[in-house]
This record gives structure tokens, C-alpha cells and sequence, in this order.
């Protein structure tokens, strides 16, 4: 599927009414921390929101268009994924949203809170708490799915919580997951964006190796970002050093190379 910033969506686009455009998009961004990526008109006739890598339309209302509120009732749900379930619901409600359903665990695995918003649309919240199968709370599967397959690469390092810190401050990478053993040896998953990836301490008596150990390594990284210019030189400051600078290359992508404190190359990257 062809990319297109104006739709930056390859699911489902919801589109929701509210009487007034920028009502809607300033509550929207107060309570539940949407973001504005652009609206038209003057006064805004439409709009398109952000919550994570989600997006929603927020329409005036067309023809006979009633909101929720004032039908009293609803004909959809939304439900919006986000890592910290609790403090969305604390930030809600202190803004005054109608909750209507308290932070709970459900049957099917989901932890999540429901509310509605200024005009009756009703919300949930969520993220995933457990992986169920749905047959063990009495649903009839017609077509079994599993976990979909990804691949993460695991980087071998000498120092691992100082590897971990680099690429916090060097890429803007999340933790994810991290264990310690009892020698200092880490083990930790990372996340840039929605990418990831790991770092471990090197252990030879496994024949596994840091680049620092065998003099080099067989595998570049490639991050793909908005601005390599400005991702290079945040990697730069926080201790990466120059392979090659940032240019436009004749194969249609703008590259630059570096080193890390630990031995591994990235190529920080967009295509063009």
C-alpha cells in the first residue's frame, strides 16, 4: 500500500461528529492527551487527531446527524491502546470526564477503563494484560490465529547497562523489559519507535561476542527516522562516532553512518 501523509492510516479510519470542531479538538487534547495534526477551515470544519499511532477524524455534523448526546445513546465504542492504563484514567477524571467503567481486568484479558467524551462517544481504554485464548471464555473461534512473527535483533556488548543508557540517550529508546544477574550481566529489550531490539553482556563461554572482543561485527543496524540529521547528531552528543556523515545517496535514501561506545555501526536513515 502507497504511504500518504494527508491519511497516514493503512486500517480503519474512525470519523467522529461534534457540534463544534475546536471545542471537540481542544477537550480531546486536554483530557484524553490527543494531539492536533491538522485541521481545515477557519473556523476548523474538520480535523484529524492523534493518539499514539492511531488517528480519528473529528467532523461537524453533515444533514440530520445527531451526536450520541443528544440521541442518548451510542452506536460504536472506541477503543484506543496505551501503556499506562491508571494514569489516562487519572487524567480523565480529573479533567471531569464521565467515567463509566472503572479500571478492571477483563475475562478476555484486557485491562481498561471506559468514558464518555463532550458529545456521548463512548470510550475504552486498554491495553493487553494477559494472552488468552478466546475459547477459554466461551467464544467459538472460526479461524485460530497465533501470535504474529517479528524478528528482533539481540546486540552483544561488553558493559550492558551502560549500553542500555547510551541508547536511551543516543536513540530515545524506551525499556521495555530488563533483568540483571547477580555479576552485573544485563539482559534488556528495547524500543525505538515501533522497532525493537536487543542488548545483552557478551558470553564467550557461548561463543557470543561484543564487536569490542572480535575486533568488528557482521551486522549494521539501520534506524529509520523523520530527521537523520538530527537523530545523527543526538547519537553524536551522547558518544557515537563518525563512519560517514549525513548525505543523499544516488539510491534514493538520505544516510548517515556512525559507530557506537560498543562496537556496532548504525546507519541512521530516511528514504527520500
Amino acid at each position: 500500500m502507497n504511504f500518504n501523509r494527508s491519511v497516514p492510516v493503512d486500517t480503519v479510519l474512525p470519523h467522529l461528529v461534534y457540534r463544534d470542531v475546536e471545542e471537540a479538538m481542544a477537550w480531546l487534547t486536554r483530557v484524553f492527551g490527543f494531539q492536533e495534526y491538522y485541521h481545515y477551515g477557519n473556523p476548523a470544519g474538520g480535523a484529524m487527531m492523534r493518539a499514539g499511532t492511531a488517528f480519528l477524524m473529528v467532523d461537524r455534523p453533515r444533514r440530520e446527524e445527531k451526536l450520541p448526546a443528544q440521541l442518548g445513546y451510542g452506536t460504536q465504542s472506541l477503543t484506543i491502546f496505551v501503556d499506562d492504563v491508571e494514569q489516562h484514567y487519572e487524567r480523565a477524571k480529573a479533567a471531569g470526564a464521565e467515567i463509566v467503567e472503572e479500571p478492571h481486568e477483563t475475562e478476555y484479558g484486557e485491562f481498561q477503563y471506559a468514558v464518555l467524551d463532550l458529545a456521548g462517544h463512548h470510550w475504552l481504554f486498554s491495553r493487553h494484560a494477559r494472552d488468552i485464548d478466546p475459547t477459554q471464555w466461551g467464544a467459538s473461534v472460526a479461524q485460530p490465529i497465533a501470535a504474529p512473527a517479528r524478528v528482533a535483533p539481540m546486540l552483544s556488548v561488553r558493559r550492558g547497562s551502560a549500553a542500555v543508557d547510551f541508547y536511551i540517550a543516543a536513540f530515545g529508546a524506551e525499556v521495555l523489559f530488563k533483568i540483571e544477574a547477580p555479576d552485573g550481566a544485563v539482559v534488556a529489550e528495547l524500543g525505538v519507535g515501533q522497532s525493537r531490539f536487543w542488548v545483552a553482556d557478551e558470553s564467550p563461554e557461548n561463543k557470543n561476542f561484543s564487536p569490542e572482543t572480535i575486533g568488528g561485527g557482521t551486522v549494521r543496524m539501520v534506524l529509520v527516522v523523520p530527521d537523520p540529521d538530527a537523530a545523527f547528531l543526538r547519537a553524536i552528543g551522547a558518544g557515537a562516532m563518525v563512519v560517514h556523515p549525513v548525505a543523499d545517496q544516488d539510491y534514493g535514501w538520505r544516510v548517515g553512518r556512525l559507530v557506537d561506545p560498543f562496537g556496532h555501526h548504525w546507519e541512521i536513515a530516511k528514504p527520500l
